[in-house]
């Protein structure tokens, strides 16, 4: 067997092709790392710079630590030491202009003497001195948001589903952002980093994806092809210890591709955005509105479980286009469009009906953090089932009726030979 492997292996991988994508997927992860904006990343969207990463260190530190009523209390007093600063105002005469151009734009003057906003100098406005507080007073507000959108996911479904239905999806949605209202710590901190690996996540089907594609796609098909499998089943070895093999090739390969790029990723993006925000929230409640009590470091380490069941459904997927394809082109287009294709028709259409489809997709399985960016589950059996246990069993199931379908499909394609 062991010698069938590595048969199976040298045939898989010394391909012209496979050095030539090897070569590209990894010049396109370290560009992603360092270039990419990553607009659905949770907490930064920008290109590496160290200069940027200096700056966020420094004013994050200051405020790094649990968020608290005196955490609050300090973000606010920090804030209003800058706008009640007398030397941070408007002269006199200026406040007047203003408060006169503000009330004939029809602002009341309540609202004007309410706001003291409107009479600070424009050079502190635009400052780094009061930019640096605009995340410390967002995140200041961490508890109160969270406790908001449970309760507009529970009136979500409490509305569309009028029946123990929508009220056990309502009451789970209430539990969960209620405890991450009431019973959670937020750390606030710096956390680019452990931000940036997150969202490296979501180039994996173009760099893991696509050299399976290209590594694994003819390991049955190119025995058609060639004219072997009718070869393979009177050679001494037998038919099923060569099935095996190239299975266990298959595996073999796609894990030691994915450990490779995760730990590019980990060393690159540790070694230049910093280690810093293991404990941080990781929640954005405006593009990751996480019912989730995960700090990033948890979250990693639960989407890389999900993203290596990812690994294995992808695998045994190409491994049953390749075992049912004629030819090795057929084999390679196949598993490129079911890999691809549903990464960009979620990013071209935006129905939750089908969004949801595309989440039992192997690819986004492979991605693994788009399952825990928000709540969502199903009802069955009377209980309320998160969806990312649900994918996970999904893929569990399909995985191995895929790996018994490429197994006997190869081998009764040898028995008609």
């Amino acid at each position: 067997m062991k010698d069938l492997i590595g048969l199976e292996i040298r045939k898989s991988m010394k391909r012209p092709v496979v050095f030539g994508i090897l070569a590209i997927i990894l010049f396109y992860n370290v560009l992603m790392i360092f270039y990419s904006t990553f607009d659905s990343e949770p907490t930064y969207g920008m290109p590496y710079s160290k200069e940027k990463v200096n700056q966020l260190q420094n004013e994050k530190s200051e405020f790094a630590g649990f968020i608290d009523d005196e955490w609050i209390q300090n973000v606010e007093d920090e804030k209003n030491s800058i706008l009640f600063n007398p030397a941070n105002q408007i002269s006199e005469e200026e406040a007047i202009e203003k408060t006169e151009e503000l009330l004939a734009r029809g602002f009341s003057r309540e609202m004007i003497d309410s706001n003291i906003i409107f009479f600070i100098k424009e050079e502190v406005l635009f400052s780094q001195e009061l930019q640096r507080l605009e995340e410390p007073e967002v995140a200041s507000n961490f508890y109160r948001v969270a406790k908001e959108i449970g309760a507009e996911k529970a009136n979500y479904y409490r509305e569309v589903y009028e029946d123990e239905k929508g009220e056990a999806l309502a009451t789970k949605a209430e539990d969960m952002y209620g405890y991450l209202s009431n019973g959670y710590r937020a750390y606030y901190g710096y956390s680019w980093g452990w931000s940036r690996l997150h969202a490296m996540q979501t180039v994996l089907p173009y760099t893991v994806g696509l050299l399976l594609i290209v590594v694994l796609s003819p390991i049955f098909s190119q025995e058609y092809v060639r004219k072997t499998d009718s070869l393979i089943l009177s050679a001494k070895h037998g038919k099923n210890k060569v099935i095996k093999a190239k299975m266990i090739t298959a595996f073999l390969v796609s894990i030691l591709s994915w450990m490779m790029i995760q730990f590019i990723n980990i060393v690159l993006i540790f070694t230049f955005f910093g280690t810093e925000g293991a404990r941080s929230f990781l929640q954005n409640w405006a593009q990751n509105p996480s019912p989730y009590p995960f700090t990033y470091m948890t979250s990693y380490f639960v989407i890389t479980a999900m993203s290596f069941l990812g690994l294995i459904f992808l695998t045994s997927t190409i491994l049953f286009i390749s075992s049912r394809s004629k030819g090795s082109v057929t084999s390679l287009v196949t598993a490129g469009v079911l890999t691809l294709f549903p990464i960009i028709l979620s990013g071209m259409f935006g129905g939750r009906m089908l969004n949801r489809m595309i989440m039992f997709m192997p690819t986004k399985v492979l991605i693994g953090v788009d399952h825990f960016k928000t709540f969502d589950a199903v009802y069955l059996f009377d209980k309320v089932i998160m969806l990312p246990w649900v994918t996970a069993f999904v893929a569990v199931v399909l995985s191995i009726i895929m790996l018994i379908g490429a197994y006997f499909s190869f081998k009764r394609h040898q028995v008609k030979n």
